[in-house]
């Protein structure tokens, strides 16, 4: 087609008909347009998408905890959400108002693509209030917020003391050897760090060096003088703490024992929504003296900082306080008069959750499913069952609902009248199933003479 006229809001165009029109008299045109469009330069590259059937923004991060605050700023750390929306969560943003204040404002410009981050620049003594909106490919997720307001102040905490825990409270040096107590601690303000000898003055040769956050005890050239007992004794303006080690000094260069082997086997034998149990075998040898205890140790999956979970002289042990739906990796380290053995990592890491166990019940105590009882006497069903997480019970006589519980199944009846004959229903739940499970009950009548 030709356009003969045009203005600002119409064409006229015109045409010729067909050369050919397929055997019948042409009825009608059908005039069809689009827009002329042309390729702009790129936009920018977009976050990185993965290639997943969407479904919903995330939720929040599960926990918010605020580690560390000063004059001007406020650190936060928290958990990724327990729930990612089906997409792969991008990132974090992060929102601070005033106390008394509801207008909130972002403060990270970019993403914030790890699970911690620090509120720089605030009012001193001022509180803030702080929230965390998870995002994902299908938009932001709803804001979680911490619990109650943070103040911007020096944090001020008594001295700790952070002992690894392959650390040995008893160290045994060769003659002419040398020992290093190194000893980190934590504390605001800084602490300060003193090494004193429990039975006298230390020796000529010892050097103590301490920064703001370790101290070090060095002994060159041992002698029997330098045996003894050391404490390391910490201080500042909100408390104090002490901790005391002991150094042998052996003229004899063969130490009587060594480290055990490790711990043979290391299995998850139940978890929780909070927690972790685990059981382990005995080293194949205690390196010559007594195994006296066991470290376990755990951190995320992801992460490279193992950290002491418990210390037991069972072979058993479990981790609590954790956090519902985090993936944990756990080890075990046998522990005897001459240290740490190497550790023993369990198979796999763990989820921790609340397993699921459909429900089931037993009737094997009730002969038939049948009971049988007089008039005016009184009859008892009991009837154990299972179940993860642990069932609802709910007891019908017909279609009638008697009683329900999440503790027990045993139903009591006394006095009981010919009404109470029938079919009584056991239905137990959890979200994994139901089961239902029938008894029929016949009450006797009296015998009339």
């Amino acid at each position: 087609p030709d356009s003969t006229d045009a203005d600002g809001e119409s064409i006229t165009i015109n045409w010729a008909p067909p050369t050919h029109d397929g055997g019948n008299p042409v009825q009608y045109y059908i005039v069809e347009r689009r827009e002329k469009k042309t390729v702009s330069n790129p936009s920018n590259i977009s976050m990185p998408i993965k290639c997943a059937e969407p479904t919903e923004e995330p939720d929040g991060p599960s926990i918010i905890n605020v580690t560390d605050t000063t004059n001007t700023s406020v650190s936060l750390e928290w958990t990724r959400p327990g729930y990612d929306g089906g997409m792969e969560v991008q990132g974090y943003i992060i929102e601070m108002c005033k106390a008394t204040e509801e207008e909130w404002r972002r403060i990270n410009e970019d993403l914030c693509t790890v699970t911690k981050y620090t509120a720089t620049g605030l009012e001193t003594g001022a509180e803030y209030k702080f929230r965390i909106i998870a995002i994902n490919a299908i938009g932001k997720g709803k804001p979680k917020e911490i619990s109650e307001p943070v103040k911007a102040v020096d944090r001020l905490t008594a001295p700790e003391i952070e002992i690894d825990a392959s650390f040995q409270q008893t160290h045994i040096v060769k003659s002419g050897g040398s020992v290093c107590l190194r000893i980190a601690f934590k504390g605001k303000p800084a602490p300060s760090a003193s090494w004193v000898k429990v039975d006298g003055e230390l020796g000529v040769m010892a050097d103590v060096t301490t920064t703001e956050n370790v101290s070090c005890l060095t002994l060159e050239n041992c002698t029997r003088n330098d045996s003894g007992k050391y404490t390391l004794a910490l201080e500042n303006s909100s408390g104090s703490k002490s901790t005391t080690f002991t150094a042998n000094e052996l003229t004899d260069p063969i130490i009587a024992t060594a480290e055990p082997a490790p711990p043979k086997r290391l299995d998850i034998i139940d978890t929780t929504d909070s927690s972790v149990t685990f059981a382990w075998l005995k080293p194949e040898h205690d390196g010559g003296s007594r195994i006296t205890s066991y470290c376990i140790e755990g951190k995320a999956k992801g992460t490279d900082k193992w950290v002491v979970a418990g210390t037991t002289k069972n072979l058993t042990h479990t981790v609590e306080r954790l956090t519902e739906g985090t993936e944990y990796e756990f080890r075990v380290k046998a522990k005897n008069d001459a240290g740490f053995s190497e550790p023993k990592e369990a198979f796999s890491s763990v989820i921790v959750k609340e397993p699921r166990i459909e429900p089931t019940a037993d009737l094997s105590g009730i002969t038939n499913q049948l009971i049988t009882c007089k008039t005016g006497a009184s009859f008892e069903i009991d009837v154990p069952f299972s179940g993860r997480p642990a069932p609802k019970v709910t007891w019908k006589l017909e279609e009638m609902r008697l009683k329900e519980t999440d503790r027990f199944t045993k139903l009591t009846v006394l006095d009981t009248t010919i009404d109470d004959s029938g079919e009584y229903t056991l239905e137990v739940k959890n979200i994994t199933g139901v089961i239902t499970e029938k008894i029929k009950v016949t009450i006797l009548g009296k015998i009339m003479p």
